[in-house]
């Protein structure tokens, strides 16, 4: 399985940080010799931006094995998924490193699913406020199934983190729910 995951992986994590790095190298080539507050402001906000995401990804997919507080686990995912609303409703406890990259795999999957479309994430799920079906690759590869893109993959991994948390994952159009 791995070795079938891992290019598939590679492949979403290049598409996924390709803007923000373009958006990064368009506005340092556009800066001269004068510095420029709004090209410097757009600069740090996409580097901010992709570590960010760089940290959501790999709490989601190479979690470590000590508990994260809810306040910094809220704040991982909020920075994490720029341009979707967040609802939190989790506990405002500690959650382990494997239930750690539940929740953040299944947020960081369902927002890539449908960009800024707005999430609630609560002690058992994460779900959409717009339902809307997961594509037949994802709810396959969350189901056991193989990986066959990059989404399938990020599915197949959040399956497989779910298992070593053990926690079933059950999807429905509304998001995913673990117990």
């Amino acid at each position: 399985m791995t070795d079938t995951i891992a290019p598939l992986i590679v492949k979403w994590l290049t598409h996924d940080f390709a803007s923000p790095i373009a958006t990064v190298m368009t506005a340092s080539e556009l800066l001269s010799d004068d510095a420029d507050a709004e090209i410097n402001g757009l600069i740090q906000d996409a580097a901010r931006n992709l570590g960010a995401r760089l940290r959501l990804v790999r709490a989601a997919l190479a979690p470590g094995d000590a508990p994260v507080g809810g306040a910094a686990l809220e704040r991982l995912v909020r920075e994490g998924l720029t341009g979707t609303p967040v609802t939190w409703h989790r506990p405002a406890g500690d959650t382990d490193g494997g239930q750690c990259a539940v929740v953040a795999g299944a947020a960081l999957l369902l927002a890539d699913l449908r960009r800024g479309q707005p999430l609630a994430i609560g002690a058992a799920g994460v779900h959409r406020q717009a339902p809307h079906p997961l594509p037949e690759a994802v709810a396959a590869a969350l189901a056991g199934g193989a990986a066959t893109d990059g989404k399938s993959a990020v599915a197949a991994m959040l399956a497989a983190a779910a298992r070593r948390a053990g926690l079933v994952l059950v999807i429905d159009d509304n998001g995913i729910a673990w117990g």
